[in-house]
């Protein structure tokens, strides 16, 4: 009976063991999709508000043991920032109003994570994300009046002759690039926390701009600050 017994703890051991083994060392994937929340600290940063854009990208994960994990990722991200305020354009021709401006730029994020498992699904995390500009954008909208010149009847003609002539509505959304004027590389800290159930994974990050986003010929410092927040689906390797 005593060789069971034994016989039953070695067994359950193993199994517990093994159990163990698979539930905590091994390595996962997980494709996230979700959305950013983007604004800009810094020089003449009062001037921006947040704006939200979206992200997709794919994490594998190594969890070695109950309380650490280790995430790699790569992710593309967009990060929309609304400016304030409107410039005014008039003459005798026009009478112009640029607004709605807002700062698009696509990056390649590449977060390294720690992980912290405090509670069952509930995950901790914190690290650094090296980044790539791909591609910077200023947008705008255009909104006023015109002088309607095709009324002008001969080829000779004064800035009075433009002044009387009827107006016409004019409306435009503008778009210029920028990335000349960026820093191709910059490093965040990502730090926030994750809940899994089922597989399903939820993560919220807020990342902390360490690097100037823009070219010190700017004479500016601008950083960038944004929350990330996905939802994906860990796929066990």
């Amino acid at each position: 009976m005593k060789r069971i017994i034994l016989s039953i703890f070695a067994l359950v051991a193993a199994v517990v063991a093994t159990a163990q083994e698979e539930e905590y060392s091994r390595w996962s994937v997980t494709p996230k999709a979700g959305l950013t929340v983007a604004t800009v600290v810094g020089d003449d940063a009062q001037e921006n508000s947040s704006s939200t854009a979206w992200a997709a990208g794919l994490e594998a994960s190594l969890r070695p043991g109950r309380l650490l994990s280790f995430d790699f990722g790569l992710f593309y991200t967009r990060d929309r920032v609304k400016e304030r305020g409107r410039e005014i354009y008039k003459d005798e021709i026009f009478d112009l109003t640029v607004s709605h401006f807002h700062m698009v730029a696509e990056r390649i994020d590449i977060p390294l994570m720690l992980g912290l498992h405090v509670l069952p699904g509930l995950t901790l995390k914190a690290g650094v994300q090296p980044s790539l500009l791909l591609s910077a954008l200023v947008k705008g909208r255009v909104t006023g009046t015109v002088a309607d010149m095709e009324q002008l009847t001969g080829s000779i003609f004064s800035v009075e002759d433009v002044a009387k002539l009827p107006r016409k509505p004019y409306n435009e959304d503008i778009s210029r690039g920028f990335k000349s004027q960026m820093n191709n590389f910059d490093v965040c800290i990502p730090v926030g926390a994750s809940y899994e159930w089922r597989n399903i994974v939820l993560d919220a990050r807020y990342h902390f701009g360490l690097t100037n986003i823009t070219k010190k010929n700017l004479d500016q410092d601008v950083h960038r600050r944004y929350l990330l927040l996905t939802l994906g689906y860990r796929f066990s390797l």
